[in-house]
């Protein structure tokens, strides 16, 4: 019945609440300091709303007020799997992987919060102080770290005569490595990872399973993607590629890649010297005349 999951009736003296009231008045003893009252609150509005995106938030901003950040960071990270592009709980990890002194963390998860909303002066503003702490005191790198799994050498990752960018990313639009190096490598990362979650949700609700690979067509390249769900490789080749070939050439740069990030054993399969050029236009996957840009340009 609507009206049980709006109310709360239980025993021990406490009065009938409806969620939203309980957060309100949640909000309200959080701002005043009273945290355990405040928990309580939230506690009963979860028991109604188990899935109530403002509960958990809260959840998490209360775990961080009462020092407990590794609860803080998995009622962010719950928020974020249900709406990926909640700009608030993206604002709360980089708070927390600051304090753990995690600057490049932070500055990542704040770049993804004013991607989806640049107007967010909270954001902003320390974005704009961790690039002050980053250029005061740059981290020296690990001798290794250029060789290290976590970042794979893309001058190794051949692209075909005609490919004009690769981007290696985590599906949740981390950028990994880029070739060219380009300064909206990390903008482009994240447009590929949010379209390709778009992508999968609708295939899974027509029942047809995950997403393994795509070809975007953003206006001026074709765009070659193969995921897993946990990493993607993208190469962007012109838009007159023949699909098949297309396929071939991101197929063996994922191999390789995955031979560079110590994921898969064996000698890794480079991709040919040239893509045919004279074949049809590549369509877009999804049927859409333009997606968003997913171009890494050497500027």
């Amino acid at each position: 019945m609507p009206l049980l999951r709006r109310l709360w009736w239980a025993g021990g003296g406490r009065d009938p609440i409806s969620v939203p009231g309980a957060l309100r008045r949640a909000e309200e003893r959080r701002r005043e300091g009273r945290y355990a009252e405040a928990g309580e609150l939230v506690a009963r509005a979860l028991e109604l709303d188990p899935d109530n995106l403002h509960a958990h938030l809260l959840a998490a901003y209360l775990h961080a007020a009462r020092r407990a950040p590794a609860r803080a960071k998995a009622e962010f990270q719950w928020v974020l799997n249900h709406d990926a592009t909640h700009a608030r709980a993206l604002l709360g990890l980089a708070r927390i992987a600051l304090e753990e002194g995690d600057a490049n963390a932070c500055h990542d998860l704040l770049r993804r919060a004013l991607r989806f909303y640049p107007d967010f002066p909270e954001a902003t503003a320390l974005l704009a102080a961790v690039r002050t702490r980053r250029a005061e005191a740059p981290p020296a790198p690990h001798p290794s770290a250029a060789h290290s799994p976590a970042h794979p050498r893309v001058d190794r990752l051949h692209l075909p005569g005609t490919g004009r960018a690769l981007i290696i990313a985590r599906a949740d639009g981390g950028l990994i490595a880029s070739q060219p190096v380009a300064e909206d490598a990390k903008d482009v990362a994240e447009a590929l990872a949010h379209m390709l979650h778009l992508a999968t949700g609708a295939l899974e609700r027509a029942g047809l399973g995950p997403l393994h690979r795509a070809i975007v067509d953003d206006g001026h390249d074709a765009v070659f993607t193969r995921t897993d769900g946990e990493l993607m490789v993208s190469l962007a080749l012109p838009r007159a590629t023949d699909p098949t070939q297309g396929l071939l050439d991101v197929n063996r740069l994922w191999s390789a890649t995955l031979h560079e990030l110590g994921l898969a054993g064996g000698t890794p399969t480079i991709a040919p010297p040239a893509t045919p050029v004279n074949t049809p236009v590549a369509s877009d996957s999804t049927g859409a005349p333009h997606a968003p840009q997913a171009r890494a340009r050497a500027r």
